[in-house]
């Protein structure tokens, strides 16, 4: 993923899980925002509360600043405006298709549920509600994911963003439908490199939507590959 989009500084991996453990969180994601003497200034669960974490960092630096004798940085670079973080209000927020992680968040919308280490034969939703993922066909429930357990199924969300991005592993050919037809030109995200089709197959996020303005929209991903996972939805 670094390679992938170009990211050249430090990031910290907690495969161990041992900086979770020594917070004690119970959540993902959770934002802490520390000062620059290590204190911790800020805790945020969830999605969400994006001014607010915005206006927290810079008022940190602004404080890093005056302690240490420095030019505030917010005279040297642009920070981010806050007004571009206006259409995150409305936005979706981050969908999980682990029975894990979605407990108690009410976001999946078929009538069969969660059946946790189970395969449910999904229905084809007669309503689809704002915020709300349909999975259609067989799926396994796993804690983390969600897996294809025959050659075809799909997907529907209604969901309002800029962009849609998803958290897959294995092998699947997906092709994307918004409001019923096939994903256009002006909707593409970058990894839509043929049309309203992509292939996915080595673990990690892919980009299937994208526009300059936020909207809301019922998309339908229809997949053929028995053994595809998805994790999460994530929006922008």
């Amino acid at each position: 993923a670094m390679d992938k989009y170009g990211i050249d500084y430090p990031v910290v991996l907690d495969n161990d899980m041992k900086t979770w453990k020594a917070f004690e969180n119970n959540y993902w994601p959770r934002k802490y925002i520390a000062d620059h003497q290590g204190n911790l200034r800020y805790d945020h669960i969830g999605e969400g509360g994006y001014q607010e974490t915005e206006k927290i960092i810079q008022q940190l630096l602004e404080e890093r600043s005056k302690a240490m004798k420095i030019e505030d940085v917010s005279t040297m670079t642009s920070l981010v405006s806050i007004e571009e973080f206006e259409h995150t209000l409305f936005r979706t927020p981050e969908v999980y298709f682990g029975y894990k992680f979605a407990q108690n968040r009410n976001q999946l919308g078929s009538e069969e549920g969660f059946q946790h280490e189970k395969i449910v034969k999904y229905q084809e939703p007669n309503n689809i509600e704002l915020n709300k993922f349909y999975p259609i066909g067989n799926w396994n429930n796993h804690k983390d994911s969600m897996e294809l357990t025959e050659t075809k199924g799909s997907i529907k969300l209604s969901y309002n963003a800029k962009e849609v991005n998803i958290v897959t592993e294995n092998y699947a050919e997906l092709e994307i439908f918004l409001d019923g037809v096939p994903l256009t030109k002006e909707y593409q995200g970058t990894d839509m490199t043929d049309g309203s089709k992509i292939k996915v197959s080595n673990p990690g996020m892919y980009n299937i939507i994208s526009n300059e303005i936020s909207s809301s929209h019922i998309m339908e991903i229809k997949i053929e590959g028995k053994g595809f996972q998805i994790f999460t939805f994530t929006f922008g």
